[in-house]
């Protein structure tokens, strides 16, 4: 990367910062994909590319009002709810951002047992049904509170999966695939994925039809879907995704982000911008 090119993604870079510093505690979504929790993710990588506390104090501070708004009867889903908030916390955690000794999400546990065990499920999405639960309940698994009742849930979204795996609809069938691939890493679960999808839907899904539609079409959304495939499907090459990080578009401030979160929004153009400066590893981008 040239000179010029690094001082004017540092400088788009700069006006990001001072957007969220403006607006992230104003940000009315708590949740992973679209507000707060996602806001501090970005300050957390900030933070440690610019050396400055200040920036994990404004961090902290998102995450402190996050916690302010949950509630008994919080929407569990992933994209705005408890399960993206707690997978957000334990990326923080694994990857030295956050050191705490109590058990943050232990909190959610009991939310997110009721909607995976009585509540009414909207799909197998990961932003909007099972798939989300999911992924909440696979961080939990690690806990010693909470390892009997994550694995119990897992159990439980399987056979979810099962019963309707002949009708998953178009739309659900990365998430599905996704999960039960990750899944397979969890000890009791190694030949899931073998169980459900065959070879040749696997193929299906590796020739490009219906990759992550939950992602849109966006600079951030379409980046992350190129890694997301590279990951799962082998379908893209890391050598796509550097050209695609070296040409993000310059940030427009008349056509800037409409919104502060990871997706579409002003944090997600700043990790963009932290990976093509080298200062920020593709980890973030399987939050979404």
């Amino acid at each position: 990367m040239g000179k010029e090119q690094s001082a004017k993604i540092k400088q788009d870079l700069g006006q990001v910062v001072d957007m969220l510093l403006l607006n992230g505690t104003l940000t009315e979504c708590p949740g992973l994909v679209h507000g707060k929790m996602g806001i501090a993710v970005f300050f957390f990588h900030y933070a440690r590319y610019t050396g400055n506390e200040l920036f994990v104090d404004y961090a902290m501070d998102l995450i402190g009002e996050t916690m302010n708004q949950i509630h008994v009867n919080s929407p569990a889903d992933y994209e705005k709810g408890l399960a993206g908030i707690g997978v957000g916390i334990d990326y923080l955690i694994r990857n030295d951002f956050l050191d705490v000794e109590d058990d943050i999400c232990e909190d959610f546990d009991q939310r997110m047992v009721r909607a995976v065990m009585y509540d009414p499920w909207l799909d197998l999405s990961q932003y909007d049904g099972l798939v989300g639960y999911g992924r909440y309940w696979m961080t939990r698994l690690k806990y010693e509170s909470s390892a009997v009742q994550a694995l119990q849930c897992l159990l439980r979204i399987v056979g979810l999966i099962e019963e309707r795996f002949a009708c998953i609809t178009v739309g659900e069938q990365t998430d599905v695939y996704c999960f039960l691939f990750d899944l397979q890493q969890v000890s009791g679960f190694e030949s899931i994925i073998e169980k459900y999808v065959t070879a040749k839907d696997a193929e299906g899904l590796r020739e490009g039809r219906n990759f992550f539609p939950r992602l849109g079409d966006s600079v951030t959304g379409n980046i992350v879907r190129m890694c997301q495939q590279n990951r799962y499907f082998n379908s893209k090459k890391q050598e796509e995704i550097d050209i695609a990080l070296k040409q993000i578009p310059d940030l427009d401030m008349e056509k800037a982000p409409v919104s502060m979160g990871l997706l579409n929004g002003y944090a997600g153009e700043g990790m963009l911008r932290l990976m093509a400066l080298n200062k920020a590893d593709i980890l973030w981008v399987y939050l979404l």
